[in-house]
């Protein structure tokens, strides 16, 4: 996890450390739904720069539905609509999630009510 913080410093030990960052996020759909992937993925979407929480994002949005309705990867997409809202991927997201359909599936699912309890907070998003 430290490897994110050292990836923004300069020379060789910043080099090393952006290059397995840059395989991480390479497995970023996986690590998502990984019991402790997920923290290095929140590492990343804190410390990591903002090309880094956009591949995050796409990753999430790649699979959308089975993210918000999986036990990690729904912490991982609230916490981008908390930390990351203003962005425009994560308003995409919102929308996406906010969708008739993809709310009534999100209803029935224990991490899912998470995911939309967060979207309801969502500035411009509450329903």
């Amino acid at each position: 996890l430290r490897l994110v913080r050292h990836s923004l410093a300069d020379g060789w030990a910043g080099g090393a450390a952006a290059a397995v960052l840059a395989e991480a996020l390479q497995s970023a759909g996986e690590l998502c739904r990984d019991e402790f992937g997920k923290f290095v993925v929140e590492e990343v979407l804190q410390h990591g720069l903002a090309e880094h929480r956009l591949s995050i994002m796409a990753a999430l949005r790649a699979q959308l539905p089975q993210h918000a309705r999986h036990e990690h990867a729904s912490f991982l997409i609230q916490r981008v609509l908390r930390q990351v809202g203003e962005s425009a991927g994560a308003a995409e997201m919102a929308e996406l999630l906010a969708r008739p359909d993809m709310v009534q599936s999100l209803a029935r699912n224990q991490f899912g009510r998470y995911v939309l309890r967060d979207l309801s907070q969502t500035p411009g998003h509450s329903r």
